[in-house]
């Protein structure tokens, strides 16, 4: 009896160090939402994300949380490379951060080197990282949230995939045994290029969303034409070349 209440406890404590974790896409207006969803109660340290589309290019981030884990406001907003550039550490927990600059896009400058190219492009590595007082248990991060927005030049499918040479999905203790369920989307963006023609040397964009910006690369600088009625034209004869864009409102 004696060994089988021994075998009993040692699978209950297998049990308990095995947890899911879901991260998926989800479209909301056109804008693909990143989240985040742990199925069995357990605590997410960090997050390392391969963030791709199949058509068009990511070209923004937002509502992401930024900085400590606290009473009052939980989340993962520790970014390591940009903690690295853009947050200064004054005194113990005392950091402030450059909200203009801050970001979870990873670096494409930094090792590894699987890191996707970020912005601008149709991939980007996405890292959060989880800190908080752990003597404060209102203070985790909740156990379903949101990551980060991706805001899209155009409609596109949408994969998500955990970056292992940045850590994947680290659990809080490490040592619990991870599950994860990554699952993509379809995301039909609202802020988009619709159609484009050229007659009598002049370009009429139709697009809807937001204010057209154009730039000289695909990089930028990009420029706002001051035009968000969903039709812009512009004579090519002496422009050069430009790419365009739809800023999200």
């Amino acid at each position: 009896m004696r060994k089988w209440l021994i075998f009993i406890s040692g699978c209950l404590l297998a049990v308990s160090a095995r947890a899911t974790v879901r991260v998926f896409v989800q479209d909301t207006n056109g804008v693909a939402w990143v989240k985040y969803q742990c199925t069995a109660g357990e605590v997410v340290r960090a997050f390392a994300l391969d963030v791709t589309v199949d058509q068009g290019l990511i070209f923004g981030v937002s509502d992401f949380f930024v900085g400590v884990s606290t009473t009052g406001a939980q989340g993962y907003g520790i970014f390591p490379a940009s903690f690295r550039d853009h947050a200064t550490v004054i005194s113990g927990t005392n950091v402030t951060f450059d909200p203009a600059q801050y970001s979870p896009v990873g670096v494409v400058a930094d090792n590894p080197s699987d890191t996707l190219p970020g912005l601008n492009s149709s991939g980007v590595t996405l890292e959060f990282g989880g800190l908080w007082d752990p003597s404060v248990s209102s203070a985790v991060p909740g156990l379903a949230g949101t990551l980060c927005a991706l805001h899209l030049s155009r409609a596109a499918n949408v994969s998500v995939a955990a970056n292992r040479s940045r850590g994947g999905i680290v659990a809080s203790p490490p040592d619990i045994a991870l599950t994860t369920v990554l699952a993509g989307a379809f995301v039909d963006a609202d802020a988009v290029i619709m159609s484009t023609r050229i007659t009598n040397g002049v370009l009429t964009v139709t697009f809807k969303g937001g204010e057209l910006e154009s730039a000289p690369t695909v990089v930028g600088p990009w420029t706002g034409t001051g035009n968000s009625t969903g039709t812009y034209t512009e004579s090519i004869g002496a422009s050069g070349t430009k790419f365009y864009r739809v800023h999200h409102r």
